[in-house]
């Protein structure tokens, strides 16, 4: 006896003395009472009676000692249940109901053969079962006959004593036993005493359990041996009354570990059940995972998270069954805790049929039921799984094939009367529970279990090395549907000969490649294909040479060839993907093919250690590479491809065929590039350095008519390897030639037919295949064991002369060289590149991963397709704007979409980044800008196009990165490159791609360098954003704004002669068209209304611009209508802050003058032809871009000032610049403009009003502010001083105020249309895009070409007077040339005049990090009615010389010194220079020279440059207008109305020879050409007019000079029409 049975007899000598008197077990966690062993034989029964107010608990057990046969006997809810196994199976019986009653009960098992009863009380119930042996175990090896409960040493023995272990998990019985009775065969009964025994005493009446029970919150009082205890097992609370809450008991799972028992190991029979309940909490991010199961054999509970619902699978032997809870818009794996409830109940039909009822419930909100019927009883289970198993696919009734990954708590399991805590009972280590792997017992947030999904071939994430360097492991989960991509490549260090690793996917099949440098191993891991879209676990563990690599449950060993025991690796393990540049060896397919992965991975283990997969996409490619595992995207069902291309279905993406057709693009909707060769053109590529592959992918298209061609060839200048497409006879002959064999394959006939066909060649190692349009390809495989191709060049159409290839003998079969290509080809694809695309895009980027230089040469000539347009969209409003998710340009770019508008700016694309990292796209005065930055600095590009691009036409944009450093947009087919010199190699985006705008709150908040701040009005098309083409109008957009249309729909509203009134300016709108009435003085959507209008009556309004924000303007506007009877006033005056620059508004003997100055001298320009003291309303309109300027009076001509530098001035002025005495440029700035004083002037220290204003102006204009509307609102900035009134309406004249004015100058305007109705205005395209004063401090925009000069409108008046030559500009030293000489204009006299261009190769790269915000401003390239006297050009102009002079008056040339105004009569054109010394002031003697410019023919008078009018020789006004007497003798000449018959004679002989001139130049031109500055006018466009906002400077000049020599002429496609202005 051992010595567990000697305490067992122990503990039975206290109850020796009353063997047959009933005992009381108290059912504490130890009790029991152990009897002898039962051997019924054949024919037997035992007996007992009990007595129990507890519903549950153990009453009897027995077993065979541990092989197969048991009797189990137990309360169940009230109820007796036998359990039991006699060789047969195991059987359930059920007798009795509400037992635990207190009062006593009789229960009977007998044994008769093949049945067996169950007796309680009066109730019997049988079971029949066929076994061999009726016997039930023998008395040897029978174990003892336990009540109540079993010793706790018998229970840590579950495996080797007992024949039913999870009779441990019994509740014990608790209540009163007796009469313990066996009977045997012979039918004698015997009763037995107990031979041990816990927590057993003799029977009594009452207690201290009864008398008052200590327990709290329902646990279950017991006498122990000195007190009475509690039992708290059952219940959620502890401590020694269950006074205390439990701890919720909790588990992490991260998809590795999961608990679990098998109780076929140890031999032990299975739990039965005929009903049972499972809860639980659960929180996860993860679709999909197992959560629980139970089964035995074919009966299995099967629940699972699938797809974020809860499904449970269940099969008993009858018909499996479902139930699915997955409510709409509602997902279980959103990270919150979820409680699930399962039920299972067996209802017993008859003896052979049994009904069973499932009901789920998730959060007791969401249920289901479901019920099946079958030939069962109970449900049997032998394993259970909680979290996961080994191998999930491999459970019974698997719907998912990953383990659960999060966090679960309080499982409760009940079967029956079996109640158990998993998580508890594990955590305090049962016998009977394991745990796979460590776990947490407290939830943890699972972050390295989180899949990502890569959702393109060209994603892919860098992670330390592999240090694997003798042994190491690596482990992960994948699931795609795409047979083919690179999973990892780690290469070795410099020091390793040739050591690698790598897994790719090939055709569905897993590969493994490694290298320890003495060899390389390729392994086949799968004898059945994983692209099934299920999860499929990958495992590698290697030890030296020797290693194994496990594909869910397939394990291939492997052993490296060679000598070498060490793995060299070094650098990155690329996952996914490997970046550009790297380089694969040959022997992995998927990298040279350019194949990365696209699918989900997850659970990356290296050497044991988690590698969170989420955390390093999030930290690098978080566009491309998402969290969490998705599959749903792009479908074939939605027929994407166009063109007749064929989808097939990709992961979460699709996939179009487009080497059948015409076209290219994820949807097959761009042309490809289609290549003409006419027998002397190639295409050739080349590298530095020789290329090895073993794969190669080549699909193109060709038409011909000739039967003999080459098509492409690939040479070497090592090896004669050769890969060969030729025609032959009208056939497609492969050449391929390995080592020194060689293989031709000959498919097709009758190519040569001038129709389109499609080539497809596949090689992978000694297989080829190759197909011809759609035929059935053939197969064949190359000759020798030679498998790598060697080359270096690849060449199309013919083999060029400068290529150096290794010779060769002649192929077998040939006829000698292959003769030139002749025909076209398109769509060139070779492992993963569009050869021909890239070309077109002006680019080639390495073609193979290991060419290091790629280079590429390209003389056949591209065609040009018909523009196609798919997917357009319709921005009608700058407000307008759509959302799409990220781009995905980590690591390349490649944009391409179409777009038409009539606006010349507005944002097109936007995608802000990580910290500075950020890309756009923006309109900008008609040309297309690309703006990014890769964290280093921002760099801007411009499209070299030379015509803007807002001409209502389809225009292409497509950006490309060819390198990490380098960047192109090509526009049409202009190309522009620009270089990034930072360190930075990535793009690291996040957020919405924006597309035609922002919203409204962001344009403050985009990067500085982005001028828009409005969207684009138009439409877009053809979106192809790296591989995915989204439609924008769609409705899967994340977000889309108002006024956003499917479809491209133009102006309904087009501008019209009529449209606005009163010399309004028509602006087409995309929708609608607007007026600009800034230079009419009038108002209203049409330019109709009256303007606010003041009477002045010796009164003054002063306008001042706030404090410390005063503008620089190198351009001003201004209008204003008015009525006066004056001869002399000031209308207004313009001053500076900070300087004496000014300008001002008068009239002078009734004529009106304007007179400014930026800091050198004054500048008059006035109207002498028309008198505007007449009472009646004149309108005034100046504008003044630098030192140029023009006035117009009413519909008079325009009048124009263009002053030069000349004698000693212009050296003087020009010394100053050179030695940086002055800063910026005071020739074109009015800097600081402060101070707007309207109706007189007055002094600084004066309090009288100097010359003031009588009369009624309205409608006042300077530079977009409306001074008389300010007032009229009573705003704080202007003041009122004196007679000044608002009027209600405008008077139509001032009565009783006319003045006697000449008949001449009453005189309406010259017959005709009215001066400007119907001509065009031609303004300038380019601009330095600055409103500084020094332009040293403006960043030039890089204009890839140099943009179009000022152009300024001319007003041509229907007679043209003759001018004549100007005098000779002065001469300055020109210090770049030796030698030579050439004029001073404006933009000469600068340092740093010019251009301001700073090209790159084709294009230009500004660095926008150090410039201000204010400084980047792009003006539109719009100016009104500034006039040149002749546009012309140094290289064409045939009247130029030497020293850069012409017949017509040069730009710059003018008025410099003026003393006093000179009018010239219409009929006389005169040059005068005149010289004279003021007596009243000693000045120095100044020279005049007054040149009558050809626009307008007439000279003006200049008003003075002081305000001492006696100083410059004017007459002194009296009140009734008469000349007062000069006090100096000075010359003095008078305004004479009248022209003598001499004058009129000279007018006729000077007209004559006018018209001759005229006539010549005419001829002259006719035969130059259409390329010389001549300017074509479309009559149809009059609405084109005074913009709305500032004119820009030429090229960046800061003095408004035109400059000569840089003009470029406007072209517009109409009839061949031409004005040429002379």
């Amino acid at each position: 006896m051992g010595a567990s049975g000697w305490l067992w007899w122990c503990l039975a000598v206290p109850f020796a003395a009353y063997p047959t008197l009933g005992f009381l077990i108290e059912g504490s966690p130890t009790s029991f009472a152990q009897f002898s062993r039962w051997v019924p034989g054949t024919n037997g029964s035992l007996e007992f009676e009990f007595s129990t107010r507890e519903p549950d608990g153990l009453l009897l057990y027995t077993d065979d000692g541990g092989s197969y046969e048991f009797f189990e006997l137990k309360l169940v809810e009230g109820a007796v249940r036998l359990h039991y196994n006699t060789g047969g199976g195991a059987r359930l019986l059920t007798a009795g109901r509400g037992l635990h009653d207190g009062a006593w009960h009789r229960v009977r098992v007998t044994r008769r053969l093949e049945q067996t009863h169950l007796t309680v009380d009066d109730e019997i119930e049988t079971r029949v079962v066929k076994s061999l042996n009726h016997e039930f175990g023998n008395p040897d090896t029978n174990s003892f006959v336990y009540l109540g409960g079993l010793p706790l040493l018998l229970t840590r023995q579950v495996g080797n004593r007992l024949t039913l272990p999870v009779v441990t998990l019994e509740p014990r019985f608790a209540g009163q036993l007796r009469g313990l009775t066996y009977t045997r065969g012979n039918g004698l009964a015997r009763s037995q005493n107990m031979i041990a025994s816990q927590g057993v005493r003799e029977m009594v009446h009452g207690g201290e359990c009864d008398q008052h029970g200590p327990c709290m919150n329902g646990g279950r009082c017991y006498s122990g041996d000195q007190a009475p205890r509690c039992d708290c097992s059952r219940i959620a609370y502890e401590g020694p009354y269950c006074e205390k809450e439990r701890r919720v008991e909790e588990i992490t799972f991260r998809g590795r570990e999961y608990v679990w028992w098998d109780l076929r190991r140890t031999g032990g029979q299975p739990l039965a059940a005929q009903s049972d309940h499972l809860s639980f909490s659960f929180k996860t991010r993860h679709p999909a995972g197992v959560l629980f199961f139970s089964g035995d054999g074919k009966d299995y509970v099967n629940i699972a998270l699938r797809e974020g619902g809860v499904l449970v699978t269940l099969d008993m032997g009858g018909d499996p069954l479902k139930v699915t809870v997955r409510p709409d818009n509602v997902r279980f794996d959103d990270n919150q805790w979820h409680r699930v409830s399962v039920h299972r109940t067996v209802k017993e039909i008859n003896g052979h049929t049994s009904f069973c009822t499932l009901s789920v419930s998730v959060d007791g909100l969401y249920s289901k039921k479901g019920t099946t019927a079958g030939p069962f009883s109970h449900l049997s289970s032998s394993r259970l799984h909680l979290g996961g198993a080994d191998v999930p696919a491999l459970l019974p009734g698997a719907e998912t094939r990953s383990n659960f990954v999060g966090c679960m708590r309080k499982v409760e399991y009940v079967a029956d009367s079996v109640r158990l805590d998993i998580i508890r009972t594990a955590r305090q280590g049962s016998p009977l529970l394991h745990v796979k792997g460590k776990v947490d017992y407290m939830c943890h947030e699972v972050e390295a279990g989180d899949p990502v999904s890569f959702t393109t071939q060209e994603s892919y994430l860098v992670l330390p090395s592999w240090e694997a360097t003798r042994q190491g492991s690596v482990s992960f989960k994948m699931r795609t549907t795409e047979p083919d991509g690179l999973l990892m490549y780690n290469s070795g260090s410099l020091a390793a000969q040739g050591d690698f690793f790598a897994v790719e996917l090939m055709e569905g099949h897993l590969y493994l490649h490694l290298s320890l440098g003495s060899g390389l191993r390729k392994v086949k891991a799968t004898n059945r294909r994983i692209d099934d879209g299920w999860w499929h676990e990958v495992t590698l563990n290697r030890d030296g040479q020797v290693g194994r690599i496990t594909v869910d449950e397939g394990a291939n060993d492997f052993t490296t060839p060679g000598d070498s025991h060490r793995l060299n690796l070094d650098g990155a393990l690329y996952v996914g993907g490997v970046s550009t540049g790297v380089e694969v060896p040959p022997e992995v397919w998927s990298g040279r093919l350019g194949l990365g992965y696209v699918g989900c991975m997850r659970d990356l283990v290296i050497n044991g250690l988690a590698a969170d997969l989420a955390s390093y996409a999030k930290k690098q490619d978080s566009g491309s590479i998402i969290n969490f595992c998705h599959s749903d995207g792009g479908s074939c069902s939605s027929n994407p491809c166009m063109h007749g291309g064929t989808c097939k279905e990709g992961w979460g993406r699709f996939i179009c065929d487009c080497s059948h057709t015409a076209f290219v693009g994820p949807t097959c909707g761009k042309d490809a590039a289609t290549l003409s060769f006419d027998g002397s053109q190639y295409v050739r590529m080349f590298s530095d350095e020789e290329s090895n592959t073993q794969a190669e992918d080549i699909t193109f298209r060709f038409r011909t008519n000739r039967p003999v061609g080459l098509l492409l060839s690939t040479t070497s200048t090592l090896s004669s390897d050769r890969l060969e497409l030729a025609l032959q006879a009208g056939k497609l002959r492969l050449t391929v030639k390995l080592g020194d064999k060689d293989k031709v394959v000959h498919v097709g006939n009758g190519l040569n037919d001038q129709q389109w066909h499609s080539v497809h060649l596949v090689r992978r190692a000694t297989q080829v295949s190759l197909q011809v349009d759609n035929e059935t390809p053939v197969l064949d495989h190359t000759m020798g064991r030679h498998s790598i191709l060697q080359y270096r060049d690849i060449h199309v159409g013919m083999v060029s002369n400068d290529s150096s290839a290794y010779p060769s003998p002649p192929i077998s079969g040939s006829l000698g060289p292959i003769p030139p290509f002749i025909g076209q080809m398109q769509s060139l694809y070779i492992n993963g590149k569009y050869v021909f695309e890239m070309a077109r895009a002006g680019h080639l980027n390495r073609m193979e991963s290991d060419w290091n230089n790629t280079h590429l040469q390209v003389s056949a000539v591209f065609g040009r397709g018909s523009q196609v347009v798919h997917h357009p969209v319709t921005f009608k409003s700058r407000t307008a704007y759509v959302a799409l998710p990220q781009l995905k340009a980590y690591s390349s770019t490649n944009i391409y979409f179409q777009f038409k508008t009539l606006q010349p700016s507005g944002l097109l694309m936007y995608n802000g980044g990580k910290g500075h990292d950020f890309l756009a796209l923006e309109l900008i005065n008609g040309h297309v800008h690309l703006i990014f930055s890769l964290g280093d600095r921002p760099v801007r590009v411009r499209d070299n196009n030379k015509m803007a691009l807002n001409d209502n036409k389809w225009h292409v944009v497509t950006v490309s990165r060819p390198s990490s450093l380098q960047h192109t947009l090509l526009v049409d087919d202009t190309l522009a490159t620009v270089t990034n010199g930072g360190s930075s190699e990535t793009l690291d985006l996040q957020g919405f791609l924006y597309l035609g705008g922002v919203l409204p709150e962001m344009y403050t908040r985009l990067p500085r360098h982005i001028v828009s701040r409005s969207g684009f009005e138009g439409c877009m098309a053809s979106l192809d954003l790296n591989g995915e083409a989204p439609d924008p109008a769609g409705k899967d957009v994340p977000i889309m704004a108002n006024h956003v249309y499917s479809g491209c729909e133009g102006p309904s509203t087009k501008c019209h002669r009529n449209a606005c009134a009163n010399g309004g300016t028509c602006v087409q709108q995309w929708n609608s068209y607007s007026c600009n009435c800034d230079m009419t003085s009038y108002t209203g959507p049409t330019c109709s209304d009256e303007s606010t209008s003041y009477e002045f009556n010796k009164g003054l309004l002063t306008f001042q611009y706030p404090e410390g924000r005063w503008p620089d303007s190198r351009r001003d506007l201004l209008a204003l209508g008015f009525m006066t009877n004056q001869e002399d006033a000031v209308v207004l005056r313009l001053d500076s802050a900070n300087s004496n620059d000014f300008m001002e508004l008068e009239i002078v003997e009734g004529n009106v003058f304007v007179v400014y100055n930026m800091g050198t001298e004054d500048h008059p320009v006035g109207e002498i032809m028309s008198k505007v003291n007449d009472g009646m309303y004149h309108v005034v309109r100046f504008i003044r871009s630098g030192p140029n300027a023009t006035v117009q009076i009413d519909d008079y001509e325009i009048q124009e000032n263009n002053p030069s530098e000349d004698g000693q001035t212009s050296f003087r002025v020009l010394k100053k610049l050179r030695s940086g005495i002055w800063h910026g440029h005071q020739l074109s700035v009015f800097n600081a403009q402060s101070k707007l004083q309207v109706g007189g002037r007055r002094a600084k220290r004066s309090s009288s009003i100097e010359r003031p204003f009588q009369g009624v102006m309205s409608g006042l204009v300077l530079n977009g502010e409306r001074p008389l509307d300010l007032a009229a609102e009573r705003d704080p900035r202007v003041l009122l001083e004196g007679n000044v009134h608002l009027l209600m309406n405008l008077p139509k004249d001032l009565q009783g105020h006319s003045n006697d004015l000449n008949q001449w100058q009453r005189t309406p305007p010259l017959p005709g249309p009215s001066p400007g109705e119907g001509d065009d205005l031609v303004f300038s395209g380019a601009g330095s895009g600055c409103d500084m004063d020094d332009e040293d401090e403006c960043i030039p925009v890089f204009d890839t070409g140099s943009g179009d000069d000022l152009i300024t409108p001319v007003y041509i008046p229907p007679t043209q007077p003759p001018s004549t030559k100007p005098p000779p500009l002065p001469q300055i030293p020109d210090h770049d040339t030796s030698g030579g000489i050439r004029p001073c204009d404006d933009e000469d006299c600068y340092i740093g005049s010019g251009s301001g261009e700073f090209n790159t190769e084709n294009g230009g790269m500004t660095d926008l990090d150090n410039v201000d915000d204010t400084d980047l401003e792009f003006p539109p390239s719009h100016h009104p009615m500034l006039a040149p006297e002749i546009i012309h050009s140094e290289e064409d102009s045939p009247g130029s010389t030497g020293l850069g002079h012409s017949n017509s008056r040069g730009p710059g040339s003018g008025p410099t010194t003026p003393s006093r105004p000179e009018p010239t009569p219409p009929s006389s054109s005169t040059t005068t220079t005149s010289t004279h010394t003021p007596n009243a002031r000693h000045h120095p003697t100044s020279t005049t020279t007054t040149t009558t410019t050809p626009l307008p023919p007439y000279s003006y008078p200049q008003p003075p440059l002081e305000y001492d009018y006696h100083e410059f020789g004017y007459p002194e006004m009296n009140e009734k207008g008469n000349n007062k007497g000069r006090k100096d003798d000075g010359p003095h000449e008078a305004i004479h109305s009248d022209t003598s018959g001499s004058v009129a004679l000279v007018i006729s002989i000077v007209a004559g020879t006018l018209i001759v001139v005229i006539l010549i130049v005419l001829l002259v031109l006719k035969f130059k050409g259409r390329q010389d500055g001549a300017y074509k006018v479309d009559e149809s466009k009059n609405y084109e007019g005074i913009p709305t906002v500032p004119t820009p400077m030429i090229n960046g000049q800061g003095n408004g000079a035109i400059k000569p020599g840089d003009r470029r002429p406007v072209k517009k496609q109409s009839k061949d029409v031409k004005e040429w202005y002379v």
